[in-house]
């Protein structure tokens, strides 16, 4: 059975064609998915031997005892799908040697946590290693994370990321809220979690910009066969000039001065609004804090979450959106 470095990621690759039920793939169309992904990565192809023993190693107990649809044809081949159109590798329990992977690679990547550009560590680690059951009988309800396991559109996580790896372009199925369903042709590019709802940025060809659309409102997703509109955006720093996830086209930065109630200051200094967020020294109270950040409409859902215990102070346009909402607020009672 295959043991090199590459085989995880062949494994990946032919989970996901083989729980894409919107087409079939016969050996050909497989090598061609495994083989594309290898040759971006730099390194060979591997040849039809291979990718059946890689598919027989998925079949066994050792692997993931998946159960194929034996009975598929892609004209005159051999065609390849789950059984079960929910099963997927990612849902079944760690065999073996998954586990021993996990924890070595677990144990490498600890030891780089205290860098600053991978404090995210601190958290994602005691959560896999919670997760996956790594952890000592009895104490896995150490931590407890908020998350809905209920929420819809989170199935396509997966299904994105692999699409999003292998630079494919896609047809989503949207429904908006209270609008009819309308499919729509985009490049994917990231895929964010803000405030417990995910989104998905990438470009959209009919408007020929970036767009983002919330997992849950998308119903369906079909890969093509079109050439992928490539990006140089940097995702890592594409949000920082906002909140949240809407980054208004038109927008510009702006330094926002806010000031807080004696009981919520502690509070804000200690929880920042943003990364650009400093104490405003010319306030000897010391209740007033500086941001700067494009205004959307998750900013000012922020700034209303304060209710009275914040002030907008500067600049006045902002001061005039927050007095507008408040009186909208006021109507409704």
């Amino acid at each position: 059975m295959a043991t090199n470095r590459h085989a995880q990621i062949r494994y990946t690759i032919l989970d996901r064609c083989f729980s894409n039920f919107n087409r079939l793939y016969n050996y050909d169309d497989l090598l061609e998915e495994v083989n594309s992904v290898l040759y971006d990565l730099g390194t060979e192809g591997v040849k039809l031997r291979q990718l059946q023993y890689d598919i027989e190693h998925m079949k066994s107990d050792a692997g993931w005892a998946i159960e194929m649809e034996e009975s598929l044809k892609k004209g005159s081949k051999k065609a390849f799908r789950y059984k079960d159109k929910n099963f997927s590798i990612s849902n079944h329990p760690l065999n073996v040697n998954d586990v021993e992977q996990l924890e070595t690679t677990l144990a490498i990547l600890s030891r780089y946590k205290h860098r600053a550009e991978f404090s995210w560590l601190e958290e994602l680690i005691p959560r896999m290693e919670q997760a996956f059951k790594l952890v000592q009988s009895g104490d896995n309800g150490i931590i407890g994370y908020q998350e809905n396991i209920d929420l819809k559109g989170r199935e396509h996580i997966g299904t994105l990321f692999n699409l999003i790896l292998m630079r494919k372009k896609i047809q989503i199925s949207y429904e908006p809220y209270g609008k009819p369903q309308f499919n729509v042709i985009i490049s994917p590019y990231h895929v964010k979690q803000y405030n417990n709802r995910w989104f998905l940025f990438c470009f959209n060809e009919e408007y020929e910009t970036i767009s983002n659309y919330p997992l849950d409102r998308i119903n369906s997703i079909e890969e093509l066969k079109d050439n992928f509109e490539p990006s140089n955006i940097n995702w890592l720093d594409y949000f920082d000039d906002i909140i949240g996830v809407t980054k208004p086209v038109e927008g510009k930065l702006e330094k926002i001065h806010l000031k807080f109630s004696e009981k919520r200051i502690h509070y804000v200094l200690t929880k920042p609004l943003h990364g650009s967020q400093k104490l405003d020294r010319s306030d000897e109270e010391g209740k007033t804090i500086s941001i700067e950040v494009i205004p959307n409409n998750e900013l000012y859902q922020l700034l209303l979450s304060y209710g009275a215990d914040v002030e907008v102070i500067k600049p006045i346009e902002i001061r005039k959106e927050i007095i507008e909402r408040v009186k909208n607020m006021i109507n409704n009672y």
